[in-house]
This record gives structure tokens, sequence and C-alpha cells, in this order.
């Protein structure tokens, strides 16, 4: 398979590690199908909603209320009540999915300088376009589970959380046809370029749209929220030259952890009134749970001091380093 392989013909463990990772939630689904989870209660074991109303709930990565904590709507034991919509499950399960995939491609970018990685880059491709296959599987479970385009069309226009996620697909419909060797090529290099920094607003509006579509609970979209803000703290870092460094990251680690129980204060003020004071002190307490928040400080506390080992142990060429 060439699209597993280095230029030089080699197999590529990066390529492959990421087409393994692809197909993970897709073989997590099909196993979930085949265990008689998305088995209508009342109809046999044949999905519902194959012609009734869309719910209009389809997120770019939901957990529905009462789904199993942390999983979203993709929970591995089975925990999350299916009712009588099962593709409503489905829909959230790859949006969850396709959430999760987006921020590894983006991710790929730092990893590959904060760890002297360079042939981590030759899966970033393999990443975006599964995370845009899983777009367009989300949308066409959607469209399934309305029963009708002129239904779908509809709701998409008077919904503003589905415009803006119609907005995103679009998005990556975009940057999906253009992924690929022929069309740099027919583009140019710096047009190209220009035309993939789509992918930034583009994940924006997914997340806009992953918390707009929720009702009471936003921990996983605020916990992807962070993280899409460590990872673009970071580029900002490195495009001032200070994206390396235990000091920088140190910084940004505490920058965004900050910055990610802002966001969840400011939402639940804007969506329910509730005191931003109240969310921001629940922040500091550990009674129930730990919130996103910490956890991206930690996963960028946790990434700094991995890159001060690794970057100690393989430096950067010495033209590239810059050091905090």
């Amino acid at each position: 398979m060439p699209f597993l392989r280095e230029n030089s013909g080699k197999p590529s463990l990066e390529k492959i590690g990421a087409l393994l990772i692809v197909l993970f939630p897709l073989a997590l689904l099909l196993a979930r199908a085949l265990g008689g989870e998305f088995a209508s209660p009342d109809a046999g074991g044949l999905a519902p909603g194959l012609g009734g109303p869309g719910l209009g709930a389809p997120g770019l990565g939901a957990p529905g209320v009462g789904d199993a904590p942390g999983l979203g709507g993709g929970g591995l034991g089975g925990e999350a009540a299916l009712g009588a919509r099962p593709l409503i499950q489905i829909i959230h399960f790859v949006g969850d999915w396709a959430v999760r995939l987006l921020l590894l491609s983006l991710a790929v970018t730092p990893a590959r300088r904060l760890f002297n990685w360079p042939k981590l880059l030759l899966a970033r491709r393999t990443l975006g376009l599964g995370a845009a296959f899983l777009i367009g599987m989300h949308f066409v479970v959607y469209l399934v589970d309305t029963g009708s385009l002129a239904t779908a069309a509809t709701e998409i226009v008077l919904r503003i959380y589905l415009t803006i996620g119609f907005a995103a697909l679009l998005a990556f419909a975009a940057l999906s046809a253009t992924s690929w060797d022929g069309a740099i090529r027919a583009l140019g290099g710096p047009r190209w370029n220009r035309l993939h920094q789509l992918v930034y607003p583009a994940t924006a509006l997914a997340l806009l749209h992953y918390f707009m579509q929720q009702k009471l609970d936003v921990t996983q979209p605020v916990l992807m929220t962070g993280l899409f803000v460590w990872l673009m703290g970071w580029r900002v870092l490195q495009h001032y030259g200070r994206g390396t460094g235990l000091l920088n990251l140190v910084a940004l680690a505490a920058a965004s952890g900050l910055m990610t129980a802002g966001i969840e204060a400011g939402w639940y003020a804007a969506a329910t009134g509730i005191d931003p004071a109240r969310v921001l002190a629940a922040n500091l307490s550990f009674a129930y749970a730990i919130s996103p928040s910490w956890w991206v400080a930690g996963a960028g506390l946790a990434v700094a001091l991995l890159s001060e080992v690794v970057l100690r142990l393989r430096p950067l060429p010495a033209r590239r380093t810059a050091r905090a």
C-alpha cells in the first residue's frame, strides 16, 4: 500500500499508526452495533427514526445527558441509555471521535517539534482525512435520522448550531478535497497553505457547534476546547520562536488551564445564568471530579516536562532551537 510508505518506499510506522487510530472508532462502532447496543428496544433490532423528524441534536462530539461520564456519547461500557432513538447515539459517538481526531491531527505539528520527531508529520494527513470522514459520516447519519432532505435543510437553516455545524462541514469538505499531492501542485504551495489555514476556524466552529447542542453538562466540550486553546497557544509561541523551552511551555499550560476555566464559567453564565464565580470556585474543588481546566493544565505540564527530557537527549538542530 503506497499510502502507508515513506517516499523511500519503506513502511511508515507513523502512517500505519495513524491509520490504526482512525480505524479504531469504526471498529468500536461496529462491535457495539453487532453487540446489539444500537438495536431499538421496540422494533426488533431495527433502528428507529428512519422516517421520523430529526431531534436537532447531532453534535460534533456531544455526549447526551446521562451518557457515561468522560466518554461522551461513545461510552465503551454501554452505560448510556440508548432509549428509542439509537441513531442519535450513533451520531453522538461518531461526532465524539471526529473531534478527537481533529485535535490529534492538530497536535502533530507541535509534537513533531517538541519531541524532535520529524517523521510524525507523515501521520497528519491520515488523521485529518480520518476526522473529515467521521464528520461526513456524522452528517450522513443525521440525514438518515431525519428521513427527509427537506426536513434536514429546514433544520440547518433555522437552528443556529446546526448552521454552524454545517459551515464547519463545508470547510472540512474543501480541505479534504485538496488533501492530495496533485491539489498542492495545482494550487501552488502558498495558495494551498492559505486554504488549509481554514482548519483552525473550522475546528473552532465545530467546537462551538459541540457546545451549543448540549443541554446541561458541557464537561467534554470544555475539555476539548481547552486542548484546542493549548494547541493554538503553542502555535502563537512558535510564531515568535518560543515554541520550546520548559518555562515557555509551563506558562502555556497555566494560561491554557486558566482560559479553560474562564470558558467554562462564561458558557454557564451565558447559557444558564449561573454566577461565574461559583463555576470558577468549583474548579478548585476536587470533591466530585477533576475539572477540565486542571486536565488541560496537567496535560500541558506533562508535555512540557517530557519535551524537556526528550530535547535534552535529542536536541533540535542548533539553527532551529528556540529555548526559553
